[in-house]
């Protein structure tokens, strides 16, 4: 009786499986790289790698405390009570960005240029929704140019 070895060396499989092998283990690297196409970000992640990646150099070190904001949507009226740290990832696509808004989490579609609201959807969860915690915690970029700012 043959061993898997012999059977393996005979036909070549020994040789050719680590070859196959650190082919496939070097695609995500490949495709970690690239990042969203055309400044648009269709997956939560970025792209379908999740890798939140883009290759963009618009923004550095040396512009970076220099930055405008081009535009705000408020959010006051998406539900019973204002909301003071909504964070998010939104998604563009075709030039519009899709994104949550208000306690309610509703749903909105914005104009990227302008920032204006093109539609928007929202559910009534009830209890549950009002009853949801709400809460957030990221640095701002008035803290990372002047430590000191006080919003």
């Amino acid at each position: 009786m043959r061993t898997f070895s012999q059977i393996a060396d005979k036909r070549g499989v020994a040789l050719a499986l680590p070859a196959v092998l650190a082919l496939v283990a070097a695609i995500p690297v490949v495709m970690a790289q690239t990042g969203p196409k055309d400044g648009e970000w269709h997956f939560y992640g970025g792209d379908q790698g999740s890798t939140r990646y883009a290759p963009y150099d618009q923004i550095n070190a040396d512009n970076f405390c220099k930055l405008q904001v081009a535009w705000r949507f408020k959010t006051d009226n998406f539900g019973p009570r204002p909301e003071y740290r909504l964070e998010g990832t939104p998604l563009m696509v075709k030039g519009v960005v899709y994104a949550t808004a208000g306690t309610r989490r509703a749903a909105v579609a914005l104009d990227a240029a302008a920032g204006e609201q093109i539609w928007s959807h929202s559910e009534n969860e009830g209890a549950r929704g009002n009853a949801a915690p709400r809460k957030g915690g990221r640095v701002s970029a008035n803290e990372v140019c002047d430590p000191l700012h006080e919003s």
